[in-house]
């Protein structure tokens, strides 16, 4: 979790790492270990990594990287943002909504309170992971259940992602328009990140402060989300509350101290915010655990690839009809579909900071209403 993703930075200008791309790299190194291991399980050796350890570090990880690379965007011209972003997250958000409900009726007695899971696919590609876990425990999904759509939800996402960073805009770009900066913004002016991934000169001590503060904006998020779970009854895990909750206040901390230049020009945001990124991303690859996977799942698998897959091209297709140009699209997909905590990978493989800011703001935001979303209708739909 530590050392890849280092020696991934390491390398960063190397050809490799800029043809395949630093975030792909660290999400097959994770999905690697996690197959040596299986592998060496498979001979009779009891040898697993602690799944807590992957996941709790990539959090905390992710929720210091947000407030570090929006610390360095010059979110004041956020403001000027146009339509376009939003409208494309409303049109993901209907989408995801009509392509679930029409996975229910599709697998309909095929899969066990078929309905609830629905929902949390929902709260899943509208949020993140943490509300897929919040909807299962508020439905009164079986445990074993709500694992085996988590399992099918990182090996369709990890495969999916894999695809928006390698052949996804090639292809979108013959149908989609091409994304002029004025697009995205009232004026010609663009959001720019100050010190993409440049170290040089870099002063230590502002940069370690910036640190500190970026995780105290993480431990605030958490002790509030620990909060709202005593004041909820204590229904699901804490970590259901925690992460949505520290993942919103990191982001608003981190919009807030980007108006200052102060601490908008310190060197070196961007790199070690990067490198979260990249401890997130092999952390949550190594937490799969292959033995899970069995005959049983296959359906579960179906419908969250079905969604999934279904949902992005109903995205495209109404991103199209609207003139919402392919970075953005791609993006706001990637910000609803994955969470905010994937959004700066991409645009950075996009060459496209401008829209880091909203992709981050709108994945958070998506955090916030995809519980509502996918308990409410999920609800409903166990009542049908």
């Amino acid at each position: 979790m530590i050392f890849a993703p280092a020696l991934i930075m390491r390398f960063r200008d190397t050809k490799i790492v800029k043809t395949i791309g630093s975030i792909t790299l660290a999400y097959a190194a994770g999905i690697l270990i996690s197959i040596i291991l299986f592998l060496i399980r498979l001979s009779g050796a009891d040898v697993a990594l602690n799944p807590d350890v992957g996941q709790i570090g990539g959090f905390v990880s992710i929720g210091i990287a947000i407030p570090l690379l929006l610390f360095s965007t010059e979110l004041k011209k956020v403001k000027n943002i146009s339509k376009r972003a939003l409208v494309s997250f409303g049109i993901l958000t209907v989408s995801v909504i009509v392509v679930s409900v029409a996975s229910f009726f599709i697998f309909r007695g095929k899969i066990e309170k078929n309905g609830a899971l629905a929902g949390m696919a929902i709260g899943l590609y509208t949020g993140g992971t943490p509300n897929l876990n919040a909807i299962g425990s508020i439905l009164g999904v079986a445990v074993p259940t709500i694992a085996l759509a988590n399992i099918s939800d990182m090996i369709v996402g990890g495969v999916f992602y894999l695809f928006l960073l390698t052949i996804c805009k090639p292809l979108l770009k013959r149908f989609l328009n091409a994304p002029p900066l004025e697009s995205y913004y009232k004026d010609s002016d663009s959001v720019k990140n100050v010190d993409l991934l440049d170290i040089k000169n870099i002063e230590k001590k502002p940069l370690a402060l910036n640190i500190l503060i970026a995780l105290s904006f993480a431990l605030v998020g958490a002790g509030l989300g620990v909060v709202v779970w005593i004041l909820t009854g204590k229904t699901a895990a804490m970590t259901d509350y925690i992460v949505p909750v520290m993942m919103l206040v990191a982001t608003i901390g981190g919009t807030a101290c980007s108006f200052s230049k102060k601490v908008r020009e310190v060197k070196g945001n961007n790199f070690v915010g990067m490198y979260l990124i990249l401890v997130f991303s092999i952390s949550i690859a190594m937490s799969i655990v292959w033995e899970d996977i069995d005959i049983s799942s296959v359906y579960i698998f179906l419908e969250f690839a079905f969604i999934t897959v279904v949902t992005f091209i109903v995205h495209v297709i109404f991103n199209k009809i609207f003139k919402i140009d392919v970075d953005c699209t791609m993006v706001i997909a990637t910000a609803g579909i994955y969470g905010p905590a994937f959004v700066p990978a991409l645009t950075a493989h996009l060459k496209n900071d401008n829209l880091t800011a909203p992709g981050l703001i709108l994945g958070a935001i998506g955090y916030a209403i995809g519980t509502f979303l996918g308990a409410g209708i999920g609800y409903l739909l166990l009542l049908i």
